[in-house]
Formats: structure tokens, sequence, C-alpha cells
């Protein structure tokens, strides 16, 4: 969609007259800034992404009326919380937020204030009355494996052995709505330091540990380094002082946070390998995430 097009979709539909647009980025659709009287973020989705799109959409409008931190839907004036329309054959979803000033919070200056955002979320969902698409192991360990067979990994067993023994770690470990995706990111802190929580396409039910460990792992994920385990040790503990006041975890969950490091490794190569194709990795480098993941192990004695 043009320009001149959203600019008259923003005047007819949403009354927001006389603006400019500067697009942010690309990626499943478009994301602008809208320049008007106020400031907006304006996402124009495909039709293939709706779905998550309209999942994301309704949770904000909950945590919004639960008092919770998070950018304001702004509403056609219909009311409606998106708005439906058609370019050349080709369906478009636009939702249209506040736009918040802000950047991504330094996690070791504000990991407990983090650390309570977080169970706060968690708590909240536990209400939220659409469940979710759940994942389990063959989401965090599966779908990697099934690309390696794909690219006739030779040492997929090593793979198939490392993610059973790590899934059999946290298999048992209680299940909540949880983020997806909760990496530091996905934070935003405005000047006045309140921080707000965004991008819930990923939104999924899971073990609670998964959403704390991805927002508390500084480690480098090519490159593993003493000095980024210990901030993660530093960060983590911090970010628990704040998530116990709010939400309980058991200490087998808590003890769980290692592997949960070793899980991603195998969750977010198989996500990257979905959205670029299986030949955007060669043996060389899943060679390396292996030496990383071995490494990993060696350094905790969790062989």
């Amino acid at each position: 969609m043009d320009e001149r097009m959203l600019q008259n979709i923003l005047a007819e539909y949403y009354g927001i007259e006389n603006s400019s647009l500067e697009l942010l980025r690309e990626g499943g659709g478009h994301t602008y800034v809208v320049n008007g009287k106020d400031k907006y973020l304006l996402k124009v989705i495909g039709s293939a992404f709706f779905n998550t799109a309209r999942q994301s959409v309704s949770i904000m409008r909950y945590l919004e009326e639960k008092g919770f931190l998070v950018p304001k839907i702004i509403l056609t004036k219909s009311k409606d919380t998106v708005f439906e329309t058609e370019t050349e054959g080709e369906k478009k979803l636009i939702i249209l937020m506040e736009f918040i000033d802000g950047d991504e919070p330094e996690l070791e200056n504000c990991a407990s204030e983090v650390g309570e955002l977080v169970a706060r979320f968690h708590q909240l969902m536990e209400n939220y009355p659409v469940e979710p698409v759940l994942h389990d192991k063959d989401f965090f360990i599966g779908r990697y494996l099934n690309f390696l067979r794909q690219k006739k990994y030779p040492r997929i067993e090593e793979y198939e052995e490392l993610g059973d023994r790590l899934w059999e770690r946290v298999k048992n470990l209680p299940r909540g709505i949880c983020h997806g995706d909760l990496h530091r990111g996905n934070l935003l802190q405005n000047k006045d330091g309140q921080i707000y929580l965004v991008d819930f396409d990923t939104v999924c039910r899971a073990p609670f540990m998964f959403d704390v460990m991805v927002m508390c792992d500084m480690t480098d994920y090519f490159n593993l380094k003493q000095e980024d385990i210990e901030l993660t040790k530093e960060v983590y503990q911090k970010f628990l002082s704040g998530y116990l006041d709010c939400h309980t975890l058991s200490r087998e969950e808590i003890d769980s946070f290692l592997y949960w490091v070793g899980i991603r490794h195998f969750q977010l190569q198989a996500t990257i390998l979905e959205i670029y194709g299986v030949d955007c990795i060669d043996e060389g480098f899943v060679d390396g995430q292996l030496y990383w993941l071995n490494k990993w192990q060696d350094a905790f004695s969790l062989k």
C-alpha cells in the first residue's frame, strides 16, 4: 500500500488529518511512524499473519484494561480495534496504536523491576479468556531436529541426545500463558522510567521459565564468554527478586534456567530456518552451535 492510500485511511476511518508517514521496519508487514497532531505507530499486515495480529491486539486490549503498561490500541471511528482493507486483490490489516517514545532499558540496572513486570504479566494472563497455541517438545526441540534431518547433518545423534536430555529436565514444569519472545528488545522504557511490554504475536502456553530465561540470558549467541555467564547470573538473581514478589516459582523451576538456555538454541535456530529457509546455514554453522552448547554444558557440569 502506498503512503497516499494509508493517509486517506487514517483520515477517513480514524479522523487523523494531514499526517505524514515514516517507514520504521519491514518483516511480516510494514510498520510506520505516523506524525500528525499526535504520534502513532501504524502496522500494515498481510493476510498470512491476520490471526497472530488479531491475537496480539486482543491481548493488548485485555492488558490495557487491567492497567498493565502496553501501547494503547487506537480505535477506528466505528470503535473497531483493527481495520481490514483490500488493495490489488490482496487483503491487509491495519492496526494503529500509540507511539511509545522510549528505548530498550539496560536490564542490568532494572532487572528487579522487569522481573516484577513479567510476573504481573504471567499472573494477569492466567485469566485471559482465549487459549493460545501450546508449545511443547516438538516446538522447542523437534522442529530443529527435523531441519537437521533435511540437511542430512552428520552429527545429528549428538543433537538428538542433547535435546532429549534437556527436555527431560523441564518437561514437567508448570505451564502458563507466556509472551513467547520475551527478549529485551520487546521492552520500551520512556523518559519517565516507565517500562512497557510490546509485541504479543508469539503468545503461547509454555513453561513460565522459558520467558524468564529469554529475558535474563545475557550470553552471546555465538561466542560463550565467562564474563557473560557471570553477568547472566547477576541479572537472573536481580530479576528473581522482583518476580517472586508477584508470582511463585518452585526450586525446580528456578534451577531449570541452565537447561532452558540450551533449549533456546534449538528453538531459535528452528525459527530462523522457518523464516529464511533450510539453506541459510551450513554445516560449519551447525557445528559452531553444537560447540557452544557443549561448552555451556561443560561450564556447569550438565553432561
